[in-house]
């Protein structure tokens, strides 16, 4: 199956992101990063309120 360009589009920003998330990581005080792993959890168990955008009127 092939991926559309939209697919290939968010695969390419979710790489550039992960790099960005490395670079970060490197700058990171040790609190720094066990909060973010704890953030990290709570988003991926759904605990987390997702970002909706209103519409434009």
């Amino acid at each position: 199956m092939m991926a559309t360009s939209l697919e290939k589009e968010l695969r390419l920003i979710r790489e550039r992101l992960d790099s960005i998330e490395d670079a970060l990581a490197e700058e990171m005080s040790e609190d720094d990063k066990k909060a973010h792993a704890e953030a990290l959890k709570e988003h991926k168990e759904g605990k987390t309120v997702p970002f909706v955008r209103k519409s434009k009127r």
